[in-house]
């Protein structure tokens, strides 16, 4: 009877013990330590860690016309509310590099962006004032022309960009589809910078 709870105690002894063994570190080369480690360690970096996208810190072009003009001013909340009611504006937004954003920032403009609380979908709306011949260089890259805002306009990849004189609106966003997707927005940017 003793040699049948001998067989029984020593696969539970093993399990117990187990639990008892250091804990190899598999970072250490060679054999692990024989001293368990009792305290829980965690390595900390001293540098920043790389965003998966790239945001812009656009140097001052030469020439550029300062606009200030607060983003809730921009396009104000009701007109977004009227546009729709699940955006809210971000406190702060850097403009991905290459973004008519971007170049807004850069030319002194504003950049913002606004979230829909639901699906995360962004709309982004920049304004600056552009000398010449940054003014005709933007025309130039807009895309097609078109007749859906107050002002000259063009569209082209989710893009919607607007010119009054010397003004430059651009409204992006994936669920731009067509010009009149952005209009309501476009229109209120032109004529809060005008």
């Amino acid at each position: 009877m003793r040699a049948r709870h001998l067989v029984f105690a020593a696969p539970v002894l093993l399990v117990l013990l187990a639990g008892c063994l250091p804990t190899p570190d598999p970072s250490a080369s060679g054999t692990p330590s024989s001293t368990p480690s009792t305290t829980p360690t965690a390595t900390a970096s001293a540098s920043p860690t790389a965003s998966a996208t790239p945001t812009a810190t656009p140097t001052p072009e030469p020439g550029a016309i300062p606009l200030s003009i607060a983003c809730g001013d921009l396009v104000n909340a009701q007109v977004f509310y009227d546009y729709n009611p699940n955006f809210s504006l971000l406190d702060s937004y850097t403009p991905d590099a290459g973004t008519a954003a971007a170049s807004a920032v850069a030319a002194q403009g504003v950049a913002c962006r606004w979230v829909n609380n639901s699906s995360g979908e962004t709309i982004d709306i920049s304004a600056a004032r552009l000398p010449e011949p940054r003014l005709s260089e933007a025309k130039a890259a807009a895309g097609a022309s078109v007749d859906d805002f107050e002002v000259e306009g063009y569209f082209g990849g989710g893009v919607a960009q607007a010119f009054n004189g010397e003004v430059w609106v651009a409204a992006a966003s994936a669920s731009f589809g067509s010009a009149p997707d952005a209009a309501p927005l476009v229109n209120a940017a032109i004529s809060a910078v005008d």
